[in-house]
């Protein structure tokens, strides 16, 4: 076991329009001298298994995806606070078309044109909350299991960080942890047969931003055993940086901006390692509505929507979001279910979100014949949940979490409709894993409890007693709307990664919501 530092800082020039003589379909990953290539000369059957694995997994994918705007390297214009606090761009600040490099998700690994630039081993990708880097990933993965692209690459693995920061405390072998997320190779003569050393790897490690524990680059141990168990930060900033684990493997990190520091600059040594998914532009916009909607009408009424957010530049949030294929999901489940000449005003994202809420709400009471009484009191339970797994750092949540905050799975049609079972095919759970749907669902519904806490009780739940001044201060005076966001504020300074960033929109948006549209949330 060697300790090592990080390698130095390369040639930083970026290449110019580096993918656009490559072809999407039938696109392949780069290889050096001396490796082999061709498919038949690998271990084919594990392959096999591991492609039919990934299809059932991500099948359902296909028709619903759309191609989003995936852009080369940390250009000056780009701003990695978050967007509650950094100011609105004017037009003329945004890069225009020669100082951007598009990339096509199948060439995200792509070999750079210039020569003198070494070979891309790892890729960072950035994107804020919704913006489709999970989804993205999970098309490659497809593309790749169905024989549309990367036909050269023999191994696609994939690891969420929002299971492996369930796993933190544990230590794995990357062959253990390969069986672990992919349990058809979990046969003895499978793992015999996955010879990673001789074969062309890509490990995908999705949102980053979910992992709740360092990974010390600047002192680890580099290892070069992949059978050799270490704990799982320290394997995963082998994996990461690569340079002995598996020196041939390709790397691909998605994250949310805030969490992407977490991650060294000097370990991505040339500006192609850096890479952001910016959402939809306006063509990709409509194709997307279009498959939401049967109706043309619908579909011109939505886009006139997000184009009146983007034209108010008092809203911070939409400017961002209105990009986003998460925005265009929420909007067109609230255009659906808004009556002919009826309009919406959403100028703000935690307006989105609201609307979104309600809509869940009036669909759960038409369905099962519910008094919204009851819908709001489900509410209520997922987001102290919501709230509780927030303070914990877990964005997934157990049986034994849902009993504590009285969510009854089978009778609860919002829960149904906001959160999900985790599907990977792993047994090594004790119990069925669940986490909700979309992306700031879990920040949204915690910050309205802490909300509701605040304007029904007179709570600030945010803020945690130490002296007993402390306590007597909590039990006889009532909390003001400034003690409730001054320790929300104090949160997100403690938490530099982004953590609690949009549970503070979402809060200081909920405190300037009209009321009325709070009235179905309320008890």
């Amino acid at each position: 076991m060697e300790k090592v530092s990080c390698p130095t800082d390369c040639d930083s020039s970026k290449a110019q329009n580096v993918m656009e003589h490559f072809d999407q379909q039938g696109a392949t990953l780069p290889h050096t001298d001396g490796e082999h290539t061709a498919v038949t000369k690998r271990t084919g059957t594990v392959r096999d298994k591991l492609q039919s694995e990934l299809r059932e997994r991500y099948g359902l994918l296909s028709d619903a995806y759309v191609d989003l705007l995936i852009t080369e390297g940390d250009v000056q214009w780009h701003d990695d606070r978050h967007a509650a606090v950094r100011p609105v761009r004017p037009p003329s600040d945004m890069p225009t078309a020669s100082e951007e490099v598009k990339i096509k998700l199948d060439n995200i690994l792509k070999p750079s044109l210039t020569p003198d630039l070494p070979q891309v081993k790892t890729v960072l990708t950035k994107g804020h909350a919704g913006s489709g880097k999970t989804t993205s990933v999970q098309k490659f993965v497809l593309n790749w299991a169905e024989g549309r692209a990367n036909q050269d690459v023999d191994f696609v693995f994939v690891f969420p960080f929002l299971e492996l920061d369930w796993l933190r405390d544990q230590s794995f072998s990357l062959s253990g942890l390969i069986r672990h997320f992919h349990p058809s190779l979990m046969s003895e003569s499978d793992t015999l047969s996955l010879d990673l050393n001789q074969s062309k790897v890509f490990f995908i490690l999705d949102g980053l931003d979910q992992f709740n524990h360092p990974m010390d680059f600047e002192n680890m141990c580099a290892e070069s055993d992949i059978n050799k168990e270490m704990p799982l930060p320290v394997l995963l900033a082998n994996l990461i940086w690569c340079q002995l684990l598996l020196p041939s493997a390709y790397v691909w990190v998605t994250s949310r901006p805030a969490a992407a520091s977490l991650i060294p600059f000097n370990v991505l040594p040339q500006p192609r390692c850096l890479t952001e998914i910016r959402g939809f532009d306006d063509s990709q916009k409509r194709i997307f509505l279009k498959k939401r909607f049967v109706n043309e009408g619908q579909v011109c009424k939505t886009i006139a929507q997000v184009m009146k957010a983007v034209a108010l530049e008092s809203t911070r949030n939409l400017c961002v979001l209105c990009q986003t294929p998460l925005c265009c999901e929420m909007l067109s489940a609230i255009m659906k279910s808004t009556e002919e000449g009826d309009s919406v005003e959403i100028d703000t994202q935690t307006q989105l979100y609201t609307h979104f809420l309600l809509i869940q709400i009036s669909l759960g009471a038409n369905e099962n014949s519910e008094r919204s009484k009851t819908i709001r009191e489900d509410f209520h339970k997922l987001g102290k949940l919501a709230f509780l797994q927030l303070e914990k750092g877990s964005p997934i949540f157990s049986g034994d979490n849902l009993r504590e905050c009285r969510v009854e799975i089978s009778e609860s049609s919002v829960f149904q409709r906001l959160c999900r079972p985790l599907i990977t095919g792993c047994e090594a759970y004790p119990e069925k894993m669940y986490c909700f749907v979309y992306t700031g669902v879990q920040e949204y519904l915690a910050a309205l409890h802490v909300y509701l806490a605040y304007a029904n009780k007179g709570r600030n739940l945010l803020h945690n007693p130490v002296t007993v001044f402390d306590w007597l201060k909590r039990t006889f005076r009532r909390a003001t709307l400034s003690d409730l966001h001054q320790c929300s504020v104090d949160k997100v300074m403690r938490n530099p990664h982004g953590k609690y960033d949009l549970f503070l929109c979402f809060l200081l948006g909920l405190s300037s919501t009209p009321n009325h549209l709070l009235d179905l949330a309320c008890p």
